[in-house]
């Protein structure tokens, strides 16, 4: 009976958590003036912006309210590399385009703490890398966190002339390999990889890799 009742109060606590996750995440009205991917900028601050949403200011919550609330949040690090908290929608359309989106958001030791304390899951990946999942409570949690980068990968392909098209004339390109290339946008705060044998990438940060 008292086990019961436990189940009971869970299932129900359970409901409460996914409405409230619901209620705070439901889709809004897309802005009719959304941006396209090269029409990112840097604001007077200094920050880049793009759809609408600023680097190091816009939240998760801005973010959802932009592509969804259709979203896997995992802590992705290993011993030799950082952690980086990550947010991935992979199915959304902006401004018109089918895309994958990456968000990586900034979080402090306090968050770090409270993340290990709520995990759901933790297993390690064939690479080595360890991938964590949470509790939905704990996504609720990281609505307010800032967004530090986006990436955005189009579902369709897009050529290298097709991208100077749109973005203009990179401000210096860098060959990685035959097959794969670095186009820098400094004033547009964007970095994209070409990648003749796979998807383009468009990564967005408020000081492009050097």
């Amino acid at each position: 009976m008292i086990e019961s009742k436990i189940i009971s109060i869970t299932l129900l606590l359970a409901v409460v958590i996914f409405t409230l996750f619901y209620l705070l995440t439901r889709n809004i009205q897309m802005p009719q003036n959304q941006s396209l991917p090269w029409q990112s900028f840097i604001n007077s601050q200094g920050n880049t912006v793009v759809f609408n949403l600023t680097m190091g200011h816009s939240s998760l919550i801005d973010a959802i309210h932009l592509f969804g609330s259709e979203a896997e949040i995992a802590m992705f690090g290993s011993d030799s590399k950082e952690q980086e908290l990550e947010v991935f929608f992979s199915n959304t359309k902006v401004g018109g385009i089918n895309a994958s989106v990456i968000l990586n958001l900034i979080f402090d030791q306090k968050d770090t703490k409270y993340l290990n304390n709520n995990i759901k899951e933790l297993r390690v990946m064939p690479s080595g890398v360890r991938k964590t999942t949470f509790n939905l409570m704990t996504k609720i949690s990281m609505l307010d966190l800032k967004i530090k980068s986006l990436t955005f990968i189009p579902k369709v392909d897009l050529s290298k002339e097709m991208i100077i098209n749109l973005f203009g004339e990179p401000s210096r390109v860098e060959l990685v390999s035959q097959s794969v290339s670095y186009l820098y946008y400094l004033i547009k705060g964007v970095r994209i990889i070409i990648d003749n044998d796979n998807k383009e990438i468009l990564e967005f940060y408020n000081e492009v890799v050097q």
